[in-house]
């Protein structure tokens, strides 16, 4: 999904549209008295959403829309993807009462819905910074699959229908994992690279091969397998500013050929056992002009390259990930080390 689409935010707007009793901003509605296999958030406009605060325990997050994405504020303002922040508001939008509990004050503590204490706490904020809603997100009833919850300023408790998707107040699972971002299928060649060393893969056959294998050598089909395996899923594990480590040194890279010629070029770095990764793309024009279809035009093969090399370096150009030390060992791969 394109940065620029919030697919979601009218998405699940249709869908409530013909479910919700009440119309316009939550915080203007008077309490509501929930029913069962009725939404929790009635009249809520995920469209309207443009902050997003998460707590639970010590951990607390802030999320604010800055034109047509989303910042995790507090870490450096970080732009988290849009699927992340679609998949909140979807998982909160679709909750359902399947029946009520209690409205007892006296009972939140043993459903797990007595606020910031111990439950973890969603606010939704508006353009101007007004709290539209807030839920508390308690325990599950053992044997039944959905969870207690209430409005943040109501006392009514509801028992959901369903089981809540994960809402994590840990800013480490709101890096950015898309690297290299799309299908594993859009991929055309790897080239590895670690000082003198190097091997690539072809991938345009459906299967992976070694480039460049010498005479009366073949290649270790399982020993490929393996180093593509690993490169297909970003292992971070933590962020940092560019300019905070500025000074390590980058010996080895990884360039991930699209088929449209974008580059995204991911090179590794290793200090004091540590491992850490920075990101860049860029259009191959050339590369493009060899993929596009027959009768494709220069422009038009090159042209969704570039949108998406600018899409990506806005989006990484400032950060290093520390992650584990599976892609460091994928770079220093030797060709040999992928023949029988």
């Amino acid at each position: 999904m394109e940065t620029r689409h919030l697919v979601i935010l009218g998405a699940v707007a249709a869908v409530l549209s013909g479910a919700v009793a009440l119309t316009g901003m939550l915080e203007d509605r008077q309490e509501v008295t929930l029913q069962e296999g009725s939404y929790l958030l009635q009249g809520f406009n995920p469209e309207k959403v443009h902050g997003i605060y998460i707590k639970q325990g010590d951990e607390a997050l802030a999320f604010k829309r800055r034109d047509e994405r989303f910042i995790l504020t507090g870490r450096y303002d970080y732009p988290v993807s849009n699927e992340q922040i679609n998949r909140i508001l979807k998982s909160i939008a679709d909750i359902r009462c399947a029946e009520r509990v209690t409205a007892d004050e006296r009972n939140h503590g043993a459903l797990g819905v007595m606020g910031e204490k111990g439950s973890l706490v969603v606010r939704f904020f508006g353009e101007s910074g007004q709290k539209m809603t807030g839920i508390v997100i308690g325990r599950d009833r053992p044997g039944f699959p959905g969870f207690y919850v209430r409005l943040e300023d109501e006392r009514q408790v509801c028992l959901s229908t369903e089981a809540l998707p994960a809402v994590s107040a840990k800013p480490v699972d709101y890096i950015r994992r898309d690297l290299p971002p799309g299908r594993k299928s859009d991929y055309v060649r790897i080239l590895c690279r670690s000082g003198s060393e190097a091997f690539s893969l072809d991938l345009r056959g459906g299967r992976p091969v070694v480039e460049d294998i010498p005479k009366n050598r073949r290649q270790d089909d399982r020993a490929v397998a393996e180093v593509l395996k690993t490169l297909q899923e970003f292992p971070v594990r933590n962020l940092y500013r560019r300019a905070d480590l500025a000074t390590l040194a980058w010996p080895a890279r990884l360039d991930f050929h699209r088929k449209d010629g974008t580059v995204y070029r991911i090179e590794l770095a290793e200090k004091d056992g540590r491992h850490f990764a920075r990101a860049g793309a860029v259009a191959d024009n050339a590369a493009a002009r060899g993929n596009a279809a027959s009768g494709d035009s220069v422009q038009g093969a090159t042209q969704p390259a570039l949108d998406a090399a600018g899409a990506f370096n806005r989006d990484h150009g400032d950060w290093v990930y520390e992650i584990d030390p599976s892609w460091m060992h994928a770079a220093r791969t030797t060709q040999k080390d992928l023949l029988e």
